[in-house]
């Protein structure tokens, strides 16, 4: 089974490769992803990139939980939220995803309010301020692809 880490890790090289589209078959299974905004459509007579992965064992999907805070730093008084599960992070001011827009840096939090998501699968896993904070910092960019742990946005505690 392709776990979603390898797709993850397909996806970056499609987009750093600027590979609009992407037909991965494994078994059973067949992902085909479109690029809006990729590399240029492909030709049409273009032969079809062939994807090969190495053989590999059946994983458990990791269960969606809330994002932690990692410890704050040192020399600091900063909250960093982390992705919970890699995937897609929505942490752009004003995007909603059906959901209250999310805050941009300077903005005051509540305890519990969703400051980002990241997307996996189809599935939003929120990513909320642990208590009241002024969002200081927004780390990564809207769309982009993360890792679990990421660092994606930084709070400062009132």
């Amino acid at each position: 089974m392709l776990d979603l880490e390898s797709l993850i890790a397909i996806l970056e090289a499609c987009k750093k490769n600027k590979i609009a589209e992407l037909i991965v078959r494994k078994d059973s299974v067949e992902i085909r992803t479109v690029s809006p905004s990729g590399g240029a459509a492909p030709a049409a007579a273009a032969p079809q990139p062939q994807v090969s992965l190495p053989a590999e064992e059946e994983a458990e999907e990791e269960a969606a939980a809330p994002a932690k805070p990692a410890e704050p730093a040192a020399s600091t008084n900063v909250i960093q939220l982390t992705a919970p599960t890699p995937g897609v992070a929505y942490v752009h001011p004003g995007t909603t995803v059906d959901r209250e827009p999310l805050p941009k840096e300077g903005d005051i939090v509540e305890a519990g309010q969703v400051v980002g998501l990241v997307e996996a699968m189809k599935l939003f896993n929120e990513v909320t301020a642990p208590k009241k904070a002024k969002l200081s910092k927004i780390l990564v960019e809207n769309e982009e692809i993360v890792k679990t742990g990421d660092v994606l946005i930084e709070l400062e505690p009132l």
